[in-house]
């Protein structure tokens, strides 16, 4: 994307990439960012009081103009470390990035792209699947909320394997509030201005992992937000993420037992801290919303359950019974 003016300017992009001893993969991390076909943008890599090892690995970027790192001293999580590179960012579009993925060439040209020919919050992308040895396992996981298009792909090689279309379809997300539909972390862009929201939650510090489920569940009820099917990202499987238990094993999630507490637990929390924030905060949200979309936004809080919401609460209500 090249906007040939001498007045208007192509908007800048902050990428946060949040990071606690994962030395293994930041380096392709960070040449992935640094690789971008767009490249109007900035590195905020936030340090979540990694080990000495750990820490010490980030050195090698201090020089790079492009990347500013912070180093916190004390751990505070996932979402807490967002919020610090957020006040430090410049750009009016946001994405977090995890510290083991890997962005394609394509990933801020795409997002960008639909933010500016779209009215969302959050626009959230495909993305493909690796393990920790740098292997792809999948381009078009079943788990995607949208899948990607069903072109044949010639696999002679890795550059052809990972090329993608121009053309890619949008779908807009109408899921109630707090219901899942988005893929994780790294697949989003953000614009600033919803993301102010966030400074009104009542309890950040919870969220050491899990922070895209707070942040997209509430630009959603902000701005609302889009699916695209483009991939522009791979999403790594390790022994130290969430995701370890949902290997790609075909059209079905065999989670274990402790992220699907985890998942029952997030769910219960956010409803009840969202509803929380909306009444200690109503003057500020009125401020910042008006006083329709206050209360527009406050009755979809109230009223988030439908079909899919009450299949997910007897699925879990058969898990504590087993």
């Amino acid at each position: 994307m090249k906007i040939k003016n001498n007045i208007v300017k192509e908007p800048k992009v902050s990428l946060i990439i949040t990071y606690y001893n994962l030395s293994k993969y930041i380096n392709p991390c960070v040449s992935s960012v640094l690789n971008q076909n767009y490249q109007n943008f900035e590195i905020i890599i936030v340090n979540d009081n990694s080990d000495n090892e750990n820490s010490f690995i980030l050195k090698q970027f201090e020089k790079n103009k492009k990347i500013k790192i912070i180093n916190l001293k004390e751990n505070q999580g996932q979402l807490c470390a967002f919020m610090e590179g957020l006040k430090a960012a410049k750009g009016e579009f946001i994405c977090m990035i995890d510290a083991d993925d890997i962005l394609l060439p394509n990933y801020i040209n795409t997002l960008l792209y639909t933010h500016l020919n779209n009215n969302f919050a959050l626009v959230s992308c495909a993305c493909g699947i690796i393990n920790e040895n740098d292997e792809v396992l999948s381009l078009n996981y079943s788990n995607n909320p949208i899948y990607a298009s069903q072109k044949t792909v010639n696999y002679k090689e890795i550059e052809t394997l990972l090329k993608v279309d121009d053309k890619f379809t949008l779908k807009k997300v109408k899921a109630p509030f707090a219901l899942w539909s988005w893929n994780p972390s790294s697949s989003a862009m953000f614009r600033r201005e919803a993301l102010k929201i966030l400074d009104f939650y009542p309890d950040k510090a919870f969220w050491k992992t899990g922070a895209d489920k707070v942040i997209f569940s509430l630009l959603h009820l902000v701005g609302g937000s889009v699916n695209i099917s483009c991939v522009c990202y791979l999403y790594r499987y390790h022994n130290l993420n969430n995701s370890q238990s949902t290997k790609p094993v075909g059209t079905k999630k065999y989670l274990n037992d402790i992220y699907i507490e985890k998942l029952i637990n997030w769910n219960k929390k956010i409803r009840l801290d969202t509803l929380k924030m909306f009444m200690n905060n109503k003057s500020n949200l009125i401020r910042l919303f008006n006083k329709f979309n206050y209360v527009k936004m406050f009755f979809k809080i109230v009223f988030c359950i439908d079909l899919k919401v009450c299949l997910k609460f007897f699925k879990a209500l058969i898990f504590k019974l087993f």
